[in-house]
């Protein structure tokens, strides 16, 4: 009896272990594609602020098209009111449309990891979208300048309140004027103002008034944003009182630290990109923030007039939970408005949290700390007002939802021509929440005239009034379709993609490890058995083949015993 000679054998071995070091090496690529995760490398290059990034570029000069549709609100019955005969009745018009371009310009990044910039925006009229031309339609409005100086001096003395009611009467201003569109938006020539103007220069820089005028007249303000390096530094910080960077000097953690670590400051936790400063100031000095040098800081600091933790609406933090609850300040407003979240949703495919105001967004109270400093000399405004006269050089003005939306119900009862509805009034942005970029917005605000007249007659009609003026949407219609494309690979394809690699790795791996293992496994079962040629060849159909040179070449196997040829019969093992 012959065996089987060793060479296929030990051949086979090597196939097996070939196998099995290839199925490794795919089990091995699956798991360190898990363990790095490419999408998210992909997205923490693409999106991380640093100097150069694609985020930074699309930052400093956002390629989005942002609207901002006005509405102005006509006296349609001014004879009849000032008579005392009929309640204001108002009609709205528009909208007006301009188109909003913003920069981020001398933006630096700070050594303790934060950004520093100047938002500049800039607004163009489009009449395409508008339904007239500003400089041709008028309207009738109340004269803002005399009913806030009037209201002004309400609060006053009887003295003081008098000696004002007798310097505005040689001036002979009308109570309701007759104007352009474009001069209540942009501003109108106004004897008060230029009064003002030339007296208080560095008070009242401005000639005309004009409500838009006033709302975007941001100037150019310094901005400080944290970087997620800078929040790492300040949660160490806060958890390690010995946490100190040698690289700072001591005033900036003062600044910088000591102030997030006092009891006044806001609750929440401080976030990547959100703000840090606002002219070198982490509060609001015009409701009463105060340097934390000073002996009362820790009483009138407050988280109402805190501006640290808050964002400036261009950028949030990454991987945004339902839980969220953003501040949100724009100098327009005048205050930070919370915004939280409503629900969830897709916008052109892309999964998005959608984000509203709070129905406490324009409340103040005196028990709450995020809105005590609103009232002033202990006086807080309805429901659905918030006051605007520190940012208006004292113009009683107050800002809220069009129409008295999510207001006290008296302010819409007082007045004919109001019809608050949620769809067209409420305020929504929609975000995509790994990323934390607006994918959508509508912001909508109102503005208007706080009256309160005393020892004037002509005015009389006036009194305890809020009259609307113009309500504003500040709308983000949508993404540029190079960020779509983006956010769909990252977000869409990529993850699926990347999954796909990993399963069709891994099973590869096994299918090729279990196909070593059964190659192994059937090889050591045949060498059980034993093997004679002679057999195979005699008994099988190999003889019946018919020509020589081939039969000579098998009866090698054969010991030289001659092949017969001869039918194939079933061996008789008996």
């Amino acid at each position: 009896m012959t065996t089987t000679p060793a060479f296929p054998l030990a051949a086979k071995r090597k196939r097996v272990l070939k196998l099995c070091c290839l199925g490794v090496v795919f089990i091995t690529m699956a798991y360190a594609i898990i363990l790095i995760d490419p999408t998210e490398v992909i997205v923490e290059d693409k999106l991380s602020m640093y100097e150069g990034s694609y985020l930074n570029r699309l930052w400093k000069k956002p390629p989005l098209d942002v609207f901002i549709s006005i509405y102005v609100f006509n006296i349609s019955n001014p004879e009849a009111f000032m008579r005392g005969e009929e309640r204001l009745r108002l009609q709205e018009i528009g909208p007006y449309v301009y188109q909003e371009f913003l920069e981020h310009r001398n933006s630096t990044f700070n050594p303790n990891g934060t950004l520093s910039f100047v938002p500049v925006r800039r607004q163009v009229f489009v009449p395409e979208r508008s339904i007239g031309d500003p400089k041709e339609d008028r309207i009738m409005i109340p004269n803002i300048a005399l009913l806030g100086v009037s209201s002004a001096a309400y609060r006053m003395s009887t003295f003081a309140a008098l000696a004002v009611a007798a310097a505005l009467r040689p001036l002979g201003m009308a109570p309701i004027l007759n104007i352009t569109t474009h001069d209540l938006l942009w501003g109108y020539d106004d004897p008060l103002v230029k009064i003002a103007s030339t007296l208080l220069p560095d008070i009242v820089h401005f000639q005309k008034l004009g409500v838009l005028d006033r709302m975007f007249d941001d100037g150019f303000d310094t901005v400080t944003i944290n970087l997620p390096e800078s929040v790492r530094n300040q949660q160490q910080a806060n958890g390690d009182s010995a946490f100190v960077d040698d690289d700072l000097p001591e005033s900036l953690h003062d600044e910088y630290y000591e102030d997030k670590t006092s009891p006044t400051a806001k609750s929440e936790p401080i976030r990547d990109y959100s703000i840090d400063l606002w002219n070198g100031s982490p509060g609001l000095a015009h409701w009463g923030y105060v340097g934390k040098d000073r002996w009362d800081a820790n009483e009138r600091n407050t988280p109402c007039n805190t501006l640290q933790g808050s964002y400036d609406g261009s950028v949030f933090p990454r991987n945004i939970s339902k839980k969220e609850v953003f501040q949100v300040y724009r100098k327009a407003f005048c205050r930070t408005l919370p915004i939280a979240f409503e629900k969830e949703g897709e916008v052109d495919g892309i999964k998005a949290y959608w984000f509203s105001i709070q129905e406490n967004a324009f409340e103040s109270s005196l028990d709450d700390p995020y809105t005590s400093c609103y009232c002033r000399n202990n006086q807080c405004l309805p429901k659905g007002l918030g006051d605007l006269s520190p940012c208006w050089y004292n113009i009683p003005v107050a800002v809220s939802l069009p129409h008295f939306y999510k207001g006290d119900p008296g302010l819409v009862n007082a007045i004919d021509g109001l019809s608050p509805n949620k769809e067209k009034h409420d305020a929504v942005i929609i975000m995509q929440p790994q990323l934390g970029i607006p994918m959508k917005a509508n912001i909508r605000v109102q503005i208007s005239l706080l009256s309160n007249i005393s020892f004037n007659s002509e005015l009389k009609p006036f009194h305890n009034t809020v009259i609307p003026l113009i309500w504003a949407e500040m709308s983000l219609e949508k993404l540029t379709p190079e960020l779509i494309l983006l956010l769909n690979l990252l977000f869409d394809i990529a993850p699926y993609l990347q999954t796909g690699i990993v399963c069709l790795l891994g099973l590869l791996g096994a299918s090729l490890i279990a196909t070593a293992a059964l190659v192994l496994l059937c090889s050591a079962e045949a060498a059980k058995f034993e093997y004679d040629p002679r057999k195979s060849i005699r008994y099988s159909t190999v003889n019946m083949i018919p020509y020589p040179l081939l039969r000579k070449e098998l009866e090698k196997y054969g010991d030289g015993e001659p092949i017969r040829r001869e039918p194939l019969l079933i061996e008789n093992y008996a």
